[in-house]
């Protein structure tokens, strides 16, 4: 999946920490896409929590809720250790989920530099 995203290893250095955080329910989604939404890395755990924390409103519903608010517990652990690692890893289930509806994607920024032109190409003075 990594591969797909083009995440550059400077991606995941500088969001490591907001891709943790974005999977504590709703205000760690909001607090990582508003402080880090032009980091493919963020935006890649991101659009797993979102999921998570829509699960999350199933919860209340007797029996069937309390399974899911379970998995999801056990997904937002997963989740969470996994930004704070650093690893590009979908979450079981949620993770697919996410990426089919293409929920969020970074806009424009962090797109990789041109490579520089070869010695005596026209291009170089």
């Amino acid at each position: 999946m990594a591969n797909e995203f083009n995440i550059t290893p400077a991606e995941i250095e500088d969001g490591k920490t907001m891709g943790g955080i974005a999977y504590f329910g709703i205000l760690g989604f909001l607090i990582a896409f508003l402080t880090k939404k032009e980091n493919k890395y963020v935006m890649y755990h991101a659009q797993q929590s979102l999921i998570l924390v829509i699960f999350m409103l199933v919860a209340p519903i007797p029996v069937v809720g309390q399974i899911i608010a379970l998995g999801a517990f056990i997904l937002f652990i997963i989740g969470m250790l996994n930004g704070f690692k650093g690893e590009i890893k979908p979450l079981p289930l949620v993770g697919n989920l996410a990426f089919k509806f293409g929920i969020l994607k970074p806009e424009g920024g962090n797109t990789p530099p041109a490579p520089p032109a070869a010695p005596g190409s026209p291009d170089v003075e």
